[in-house]
């Protein structure tokens, strides 16, 4: 076509007058005016009557005018440049020609459309004063400013102004520009007749600076085809570019192809194509997908299956051509004239062209169904499916995907699964990512079932890596409390050599049964462990004595000492670790169960092991200090025991003489760490009130608090408001995210909630209880600020969520109160990821700033006169292990019932006669108990 192009351009229209619509845009740009646009009858008063109306200045007056405009420039004074500016030109004055571009161009930077005003006015003012006192970079800078505000109108007035007063700056300076600011405001036609207007200038007067480049060309071609749809004035601008020399590209015979398409000009696409040979373009990506838009538009739905058909033939079903803008086109069109059918029919033959070899996401079909998926057609994607399934066609694995990409992210896992399914019977098969994420997916809505059949079908399909999703439904079953769940799932894998089945998977399994209280199935678990040869470590011994213990069977414990004292005895501990935690364990329990025999046994294989442990010492002091807690026992037992309370008595004794003295006999301190440790808190058993004592504790340097719940630091301790603040490890922050474990507070301890507390759910699902409208327990007001400032924060990928994610999942609870007893928060049943609490915000617009932590207030109300005078004589307050009562412990080991008046300033811990009077008392207590029985 170019080598048909005519050689004279069309004829000239001048810009001596402009549309209504252009000066009405103008005019709204100019309010409040900076002058008023003249009007016809205005432009024909007299010049005299003008002339007689203007001002003359001296000389002086110039010079002071223009002074003052250049310090008002350096001192940034806008207005004050401003008014002198206008009382120069009001005279008809132009300030000399540095001046006057310096204020231009000040005016433009300021970025502000009052500004910008004065700048437009001042330029125009120039140029029909005097074009040649502006430099082109001035003119550049005002457009630029024009670009970035998105005003065309103006911009155009502008251009309009240099060519009627024949002030030509190179078109490289503001031609894209334009070009820009015209697209942005959807004004390409009255970019069309400037871009007409400079071509003709260029040829007429030869200046070949103002000749427009290729983008710029394109542009108007763009506007001819694809805005004014008009053929004759694309052959116009054609016409044009052969003219001036510019040489076409693949985007310019992509608007033409598709004109072309359009109008249903066939020759005329077959003359274009025959010229893109000549100028040597191979490369059809463009002209094709221009084609398709041209046919979907007209309703030419058979052109289009032809087109694209016809693409895969010249590419031999190797190259992926087709945008996913071009598929979305196709998508609308044959869905908006009924043609479902012919798009399932269209997949099909197009899958029979494509290469073997070609990859999943770059073919046709995988194309089609994705541009279903991003116009949010989901279920129409599965009817094409179904309809290629009618038609006796083949599937391809591409047209699967996206439907269960989609399927996956809305968390319809049931349907995936299925779809799953149908994907093996036809012999495709799914990588192991596809399978990760559906089984994520599954496990997060807890469709467990799903879940399994699909990790199943993993196995059947003999895909290698199976670690990812085997941790993914181990880990969620275990959040989810189903430890029955994870012990038939265990059992159905141990076996399969891809998955490494390790002991504490096991151990997962028997600390969940335990912590349910079902010790029967923790027990078949465990035997289950062994009898498949995975040896059990200290952790699993340790769940099941803390689960035979608040079963309160002994026994149990009892038959586990021996089996471990058999591995230890013969040097074959195996992974076990005998610390000293397993020992305190067994020493408890055992105590509690009355197996003393036992007991001298973990005592003499820890002094044996070399292992020293103060809590042990304490297990001891439970059982000679409080003998009235004991049931009646046997008379062979209790005769035992009376020759036992001897050496228990020494064992414990010679544990405070090697310095590891039970806490009453003087280990309390003032501080943990570096926190201040005060009544009616304590650093060790029997320091502080008793209350506080069961609930915080020192251990290693930390202070700890204890809830049914877990174990959790204390971060600080202000003790004129009675607060103490603690932290979860496993809390999300902001610079860390990760899944919670529940909280809990019982509702008898001697803490409370403070009101300052903002706790948030993380990661909900959309089933979750708290999203129940009938519920309202989510803030909507400020929680949704809460919630955008958490899900901007990095830390949030931790949970699986991307940064600046939709708050949809998060929730400010406004309630800790109605889901289980007392205070708590449980996670698996809210259907959660994870929690946050915030106690203070350091600075609101700042997540990072927050203080993260729950803040507890708790009751001091028992500080007493007589601990008051303990303290105040140099005193730590405490009680008496043997009956709560309160002990004043002074610091040269001396346990008094008042004060330490008198008293040395040395931690002693001379304690013996002590213990052995109460170790007689107890012994004859026991006696009189037995008598009585």
């Amino acid at each position: 076509m170019w080598r048909k192009a005519v050689c004279s351009i069309p004829p000239y229209r001048p810009f001596s007058s402009s549309s209504a619509t252009d000066i009405q845009t103008l005019y709204s740009f100019l309010q409040p005016s900076i002058f008023a646009l003249k009007t016809n009858e205005q432009s024909k008063q007299p010049q005299d009557s003008t002339n007689s109306q203007t001002k003359t200045l001296t000389e002086e007056q110039k010079t002071t005018l223009q002074t003052t405009l250049e310090k008002s420039l350096l001192t940034h004074n806008t207005d004050e440049a401003w008014k002198s500016f206008k009382a120069l030109t009001t005279c008809c004055t132009v300030p000399n020609m540095p001046l006057t571009n310096s204020l231009i161009t000040h005016l433009s930077s300021l970025q502000d459309t009052q500004n910008l005003k004065r700048a437009f006015a001042s330029v125009v003012f120039v140029i029909e004063k005097d074009p040649k006192l502006l430099y082109f970079e001035t003119v550049t800078t005002l457009l630029n400013s024009m670009n970035c505000a998105n005003t065309a109108a103006p911009a155009f007035a502008l251009i309009k102004c240099m060519f009627r007063n024949r002030y030509f700056v190179p078109f490289g300076l503001w031609g894209n520009m334009l070009v820009d600011v015209s697209r942005k405001s959807g004004s390409l036609i009255a970019f069309l007749r400037v871009f007409e207007e400079c071509c003709r200038i260029a040829i007429d007067e030869k200046l070949n600076y103002m000749k427009p480049d290729l983008a710029v060309c394109n542009a108007a071609l763009e506007c001819c085809c694809c805005e004014l749809e008009s053929v004759s004035d694309a052959e116009k601008v054609v016409a044009t570019m052969s003219v001036l020399g510019v040489r076409p590209d693949e985007s310019s015979f992509g608007f033409l192809s598709y004109l072309f398409a359009l109008k249903g000009l066939e020759k005329k696409i077959d003359e274009l194509e025959k010229l893109m040979v000549e100028f040597g373009f191979s490369n059809k990506r463009v002209f094709f997908n221009s084609l398709i838009g041209g046919y979907v538009k007209s309703g030419k739905i058979d052109s289009v299956s032809t087109t694209v058909l016809r693409s895969l033939r010249e590419g031999n079903g190797k190259e992926w051509i087709f945008s996913d803008e071009t598929h979305c086109e196709v998508v609308k069109g044959y869905l908006q004239n009924g043609a479902m059918k012919s798009l399932a029919s269209l997949i099909i033959e197009a899958q029979k062209l494509e290469s073997p070899m070609l990859e999943v996401d770059k073919s046709i079909g995988y194309g089609i169904i994705s541009a279903c998926i991003n116009l949010g057609l989901a279920d129409k994607a599965h009817s094409i499916l179904d309809e290629m399934n009618a038609q006796s066609g083949s599937v391809g694995l591409g047209v699967y995907v996206p439907i269960l990409k989609a399927y996956s992210k809305e968390h319809r896992t049931a349907e995936a699964t299925q779809l799953v399914m149908d994907i093996g019977n036809s012999g495709l098969q799914l990588d192991a990512g596809m399978y990760d994420m559906l089984v994520e997916a599954s496990m997060t809505s807890q469709d467990f079932q799903s879940a399994f059949t699909l990790f199943r079908d993993m196995r059947d399909a003999r895909i290698l890596d199976l670690k990812g999703s085997y941790l993914t439904i181990m880990t969620g079953l275990m959040e989810n409390q189903r430890p029955e769940l994870m012990a038939a799932f265990l059992d159905e894998v141990v076996e399969d050599p891809r998955i490494e089945v390790k002991t504490h998977d096991w151990n997962s399994i028997i600390h969940a049964f335990c912590k349910a209280g079902r010790l029967e199935d923790a027990r078949r678990t465990f035997r289950r462990m062994t009898f498949l040869q995975f040896e059990p470590n200290d952790q699993t011994y340790l769940s099941l004595i803390n689960g035979f213990v608040t079963a309160e069977k002994y026994f149990s414990v009892l038959m586990l000492w021996n089996e471990i004292k058999r591995k230890i005895s013969g040097g074959k501990e195996k992974g076990i670790n005998f610390d000293h935690n397993l020992v305190d364990a067994f020493l408890y329990a055992l105590v509690k169960g009355g197996f003393f025999d036992a007991v001298m046994q973990v005592v003499e294989k820890s002094q044996e092991m070399k292992i020293f442990v103060d809590k042990w010492s304490c297990t001891c002091n439970l059982f000679i200090q409080n003998p009235l807690s004991m049931s009646p026992l046997p008379a062979a037992l209790f005769i035992s025991i009376l020759f036992l309370l001897p050496q228990l008595h020494k064992v414990c004794a010679a544990s405070h003489a090697a310095g590891r003295t039970i806490p009453t006999l003087g280990t309390c301190n003032n501080t943990c760490g570096t926190i201040p440790v005060m009544f009616p808190f304590g650093t060790g058993f029997g320091c502080g009130h008793p209350y506080f004592a069961r609930y915080v504790k020192c251990n290693a340097g930390t202070l700890q608090f204890s809830t049914g719940t877990g174990i959790y630091t204390v971060s600080s301790i202000d003790y004129p408001t009675s607060t103490i603040v603690v932290a979860d490890p496993f809390m999300s922050t902001c610079s860390s995210m990760q899944n919670s474990g529940s909280f809990s507070l019982d509702r008898t301890s001697p803490f409370t909630l403070t009101g300052s507390n903002i706790f948030v759910l993380l990661g909900c699902s959309s089933t979750s209880p708290v999203f129940d409208p009938s519920e309202d327990l989510c803030d909507t007001g400020s929680g949704s600020r809460v919630c955008s400032g958490l899900y901007s924060c990095k830390g949030v990928t931790g949970i699986g969520l991307p940064q600046n994610a939709p708050t949809s999942t998060c929730c400010v609870y406004d309630s800790l109160m109605g889901i289980g007893s007392g205070y708590s928060l449980d996670l698996p049943k809210l259907q959660c990821s994870s929690y946050t609490s915030i106690y203070e915000f350091g600075d609101e617009e700042d997540p990072m700033k927050w203080k993260f932590g729950i803040s507890l207030l708790y009751n001091d109300s028992y500080y007493t006169p007589a601990c008051k005078d303990c303290e105040t004589n140099g005193g730590l307050c405490g009680f008496s292990v043997l009956d709560e009562s309160f002990s004043c412990i002074c610091r040269d080991g001396v346990n008094t019932t008042t004060n330490c008046f008198g008293h040395g300033y040395t931690w002693s811990g001379a304690w013996e006669p002590k213990i052995q009077t109460k170790t007689s008392i107890g012994v004859f207590l026991l006696w009189w108990i037995y008598l009585l029985v």
